[in-house]
């Protein structure tokens, strides 16, 4: 441990660009983490409300038991006339006084539609609305197709960029601390190289470095979770995010210190061989 201190403090300067590049890698990998948990999270909020709204022509239980027989409708639920009122002024309070002007009769009954997961794409969703609308008992349907279909469109795109960036953060990481951690070994090569002549054992030259090495690890990783929980709990962007962060955290703790200690042991097998 006294050893470790040592290298640390001889490498001063050279241990807080290592601290520092390892920390921005691991602050980078969480934040395109984050967005990609965020948009993946957001997207699946947006398909989880996905429905058709069907206007019947006639009695609604009748187009209901029709729409039941379809493949791909999962639940269908009836909307009176008063409930439609009530989400009205809900969704759209600022057009209450509209509202009053108007009376009661503006408002149909009408049935949700609910589909199936793997029915909740734009060109299923037109196949579904066209058998619908091809009811004699329907005088029409509506999902918002010109909306849904920007949104998918948008958050497919934005999944994949996420991705991407995550994955070249997570690069980046890996590089910075292989090689910030071999740097600052290979500045110690003079005093390794005696106390590798003096007859110091292999464990004995490579304990107080990888020693050094966890320790950069935990510093970096202690920074970085510390800001992360720091601005979940101001600002809780998505639903589970709290538990993501976590195990996020722990699994890069576990490949931060797995790869500073790969690089530690790299470089001081290179000290090593030249030696020989």
């Amino acid at each position: 441990m006294r050893e470790a201190f040592k290298a640390l403090k001889a490498a001063s300067y050279r241990s807080v660009f290592a601290v520092l590049g390892i920390t921005l890698s691991i602050f980078i990998v969480v934040l395109a983490a984050n967005a990609t948990y965020i948009s993946y999270n957001t997207y699946r909020r947006i398909r989880a409300d996905i429905r058709l709204e069907v206007f019947p022509k006639g009695r609604p239980q009748e187009v209901v038991s029709f729409l039941r027989l379809l493949g791909g409708v999962r639940d269908v639920e009836v909307v009176d006339e008063r409930r439609a009122k009530e989400e009205f002024r809900r969704y759209y309070p600022q057009l209450s006084s509209l509202l009053d002007r108007l009376g009661d009769d503006v408002f149909y009954p009408m049935v949700r539609v609910y589909p199936k997961e793997h029915w909740k794409d734009v060109k299923f969703l037109d196949l579904l609305k066209g058998e619908i609308e091809a009811y004699r008992g329907v005088s029409g349907a509506y999902y918002g197709r010109e909306w849904l279909e920007a949104a998918q469109n948008f958050f497919n795109f934005l999944l994949g960029t996420n991705v991407v960036v995550l994955l070249t953060a997570l690069l980046i990481n890996l590089l910075l601390a292989f090689y910030t951690v071999r740097f600052v070994v290979h500045h110690r090569r003079n005093l390794i190289e005696i106390l590798r002549l003096a007859g110091v054992s292999p464990w004995g030259l490579r304990y107080p470095y990888v020693l050094l090495s966890l320790i950069y690890a935990l510093i970096s990783w202690s920074v970085v979770a510390v800001v992360v929980m720091l601005g979940i709990r101001r600002y809780p962007l998505a639903e589970g995010i709290r538990t993501f962060n976590v195990i996020l955290l722990g699994v890069l703790l576990l490949l931060t210190a797995a790869i500073t200690v790969m690089g530690s042991l790299r470089a001081l097998s290179d000290v090593e061989k030249g030696l020989t």
